[in-house]
């Protein structure tokens, strides 16, 4: 899967759990900046994990300044 692929991904997952309008997410946005609950932050989280197998603590996912920046840290741990 590639980073526009996992990005668009994201986007969907970021939509479901912050109740967001997916067209209104690019690469730049800060998804800490969504939604502070962490029911939110873990919905995605655990949207993350079962579509990529890859873990995002909570404490992390807070960490991320950009879409990007968690694409890349996806890649990465893929």
């Amino acid at each position: 899967m590639d980073k526009n692929e996992i990005l668009a991904k994201l986007y969907e997952f970021a939509a479901e759990a912050f109740g967001v309008d997916a067209s209104t997410l690019t690469a730049e946005t800060n998804p800490a900046e969504l939604g502070n609950t962490s029911q939110k932050i873990v919905a995605m989280s655990a949207a993350i994990e079962n579509e990529f197998e890859v873990m995002v603590p909570v404490a992390k996912f807070s960490k991320f300044e950009s879409f990007d920046e968690l694409a890349d840290y996806i890649e990465e741990e893929a």
